[in-house]
């Protein structure tokens, strides 16, 4: 049903509730292995499939925010037929977002948005561009992120395999529009690590400002790539925030200019 983008997609279909895993640049799905088994036997965890790397190395990544998001929203169109929690991780984070404004427009809003490691979207791209850098200056630049193993950037041979995926990446986040607070309406949930030295607590903080519903911040222990580096510490945070969505969520109706909310979707699939 949804091609080739979601790992896992219908395994559960009496799930109560999804939740959809995006990366951080460069990354795959692979990161997410083993997710399924930290939540609730009920919620279908599916991991995004990206195109150019892993099972799509073959495919051309994406380079433009806006065409990976109308393209991925109409691909999520099949399984949002229930509660919907986004999950992004850095660059996953503001693609996650775009998801959501598109699956609201559509009428199908995700119940959570949960934004990690990254500037919430009315935040400018403040580092300098290195999509476009030459060559070594390119791995150079991806050396000082302090992101990728030191077993890559040693072998030309790894660094030809993954140089197009990551450069697209980088080019997504970096040519990213900036996008005005109260851009969706779904409950927001922000997650700063602690130790990150490449992304602003308080841009992240301001993921709270992206939406007219209800937003909170939490934080994890670790560095920018604590998904990779310390899961279990990410997954912990991730329960909480749908626990916190559960616990706060449990209006009978959806006043106007918030949006729905587990059971106004739980009492959408019963009647």
């Amino acid at each position: 049903m949804t091609g080739p983008w979601l790992s896992g997609a219908t395994s559960k279909p009496d799930a109560r509730l999804r939740l959809l895993l995006l990366p951080y640049a460069g990354g795959g799905a692979s990161l997410f292995h083993g997710w399924a088994s930290s939540f609730d036997a009920d919620i279908d965890v599916l991991a995004v499939h990206l195109p150019g790397r892993e099972d799509r190395l073959r495919e051309p990544p994406f380079t433009r925010l806006a065409q990976l998001a109308d393209t991925l929203a109409e691909a999520l169109m099949p399984i949002v037929d229930r509660p919907t929690v986004l999950f992004g991780w850095s660059m996953g984070a503001r693609i996650a977002h775009a998801v959501a404004q598109r699956l609201e427009l559509a009428g199908v809003p995700p119940c959570l948005l949960i934004a990690a490691a990254h500037p919430a979207p009315q935040h400018a791209h403040h580092r300098l561009p290195i999509h476009a850098l030459a060559g070594e200056r390119f791995w150079q630049a991806i050396a000082e992120l302090g992101g990728t193993p030191k077993a890559i950037l040693a072998d030309r041979d790894l660094r030809d395999l993954i140089e197009g995926a990551l450069r697209a990446d980088f080019q997504l986040i970096e040519t990213c529009p900036t996008v005005a607070p109260r851009s969706i309406a779904c409950p927001v949930v922000a997650i700063a690590a602690d130790a990150d030295g490449l992304v602003d607590r308080r841009q992240v903080e301001d993921w709270t400002r992206t939406t007219s519903g209800r937003a909170t911040v939490r934080t994890v222990a670790g560095g920018h790539f604590a998904l990779r580096d310390n899961p279990e510490v990410v997954k912990v945070a991730v329960r909480a925030a749908i626990t916190w969505a559960l616990d706060r969520f449990t209006d009978t109706a959806a006043p106007e200019g918030r949006g729905l909310t587990l059971r106004d979707f739980d009492r959408m699939m019963t009647d």
